[in-house]
Order: structure tokens, then sequence, then C-alpha cells
């Protein structure tokens, strides 16, 4: 019975420890996109400022490779058919208001012989160590008809995460890009396993 008991807590810790690891984002779209016929689309910024910014070409890349694998192209030698213009943010989820330090509790198995335990520790952390903070990242997509500026497609993508933006910006373009277009006027929520 108690090999059972262990066995079934190590299942449970096992199993939550494994759903930390998925990226959770919340993914809103409106859109009148019609299908894409090898349309020619050039990635831009949001903000004019960022257009020679290293990061928006590194993200700008991302997106567009997106792009070309649900139909688009890149332009060549003439202005492209299509504009998508993106931007992006991260900022504290609670307005950089740390509501200081935090504890940890931990549930440990153990077994010598015909005996197991389970045990429960603390830890609480001491000095002046920095905790990292949770952030708001987003990042927006536009697609605009270059010839009359008729926007047809608006989509965001939304998660809350430890994690800096270069290394879940990939995550969050994944995420934009599940079910692209996606339903129009909808919210949906996308788990992206690293």
């Amino acid at each position: 019975m108690q090999k059972h008991y262990v066995l079934l807590m190590a299942i449970i810790i096992t199993s939550l420890t494994g759903c930390s690891k998925n990226i959770v984002s919340e993914v809103t779209r409106f859109h009148s996109l019609p299908a894409p016929n090898l349309e020619t689309i050039e990635v831009i910024p949001l903000d004019d400022n960022l257009r020679k910014s290293l990061e928006f070409g590194q993200y700008a890349e991302l997106v567009g490779q997106y792009l070309g694998r649900h139909g688009y192209k890149p332009p060549s030698h003439s202005p492209s058919q299509l504009i998508a213009r993106i931007g992006y943010l991260a900022r504290p989820a609670n307005d950089g208001m740390d509501s200081g330090p935090r504890s940890s509790v931990g549930i440990g198995i153990g077994s010598g012989g015909r005996r197991s335990s389970v045990g429960v520790g603390i830890s609480i952390p001491l000095g002046q160590d920095k905790i990292p903070q949770d952030k708001i990242r987003r990042l927006t997509l536009e697609i605009i008809q270059r010839s009359d500026g008729i926007k047809l497609y608006e989509g965001q993508v939304t998660s809350r995460g430890k994690e800096n933006m270069p290394l879940i910006m990939p995550y969050l373009v994944d995420a934009l890009f599940t079910d692209f277009p996606g339903e129009n006027g909808a919210s949906n929520t996308v788990k992206i396993t690293p």
C-alpha cells in the first residue's frame, strides 16, 4: 500500500512540474483577410524609431518566416502588396511594485526499505537578492493593403512570465500564427511547449 502511495505522489509531482513548462498565451484576432495567394508582404515596425533596431530586425525576420509558411512572399524589386506592422512590449506584471520576498515550498518523497515517508520543506530567501519579477509580454500584428491603407488583420498575443522578450518572442510568434488567421473576433488560449 505504501509503495503505491509513494508511486502516486511521484506521478503527481512529476505531472505538476511538467505543466509549468508550457508557455500559455492569450491570442485575439480580428480580420477580413482573404486566403493568401502569394501576395508580397513587407514587415515593418509599428514604431518607426525601431526601423534600424537589430532586435526588431530579428523579430521581423521571424514573423516574415511564419508569413511565408502561410502563403505570402517577401517583396523583391517593387513595393509589396501588403504591409505587416509589428509592435511588442514587456512590462512588469504589477507595474513595478515588488511585493517583497517570496518563499517556496517543496515536497519530497523517500523510501528506506519497508518504510516510506513524505516531507515538506520551506525555503525563505535571505539577503538582497532580486527575485525575477513576472512580466506581461505582448506582440501585435497588423496587415494592411498598401494600395489603399485598408486594414485586413489585427492580431495580438499576450503572455505572462519571467522570461525577457528575446527568449519569449519565438513562442509569442508561434502562438499568434497557430491556426492563422484564426476565427474573426475570437480570443483563444494557446499553449506552446518549448
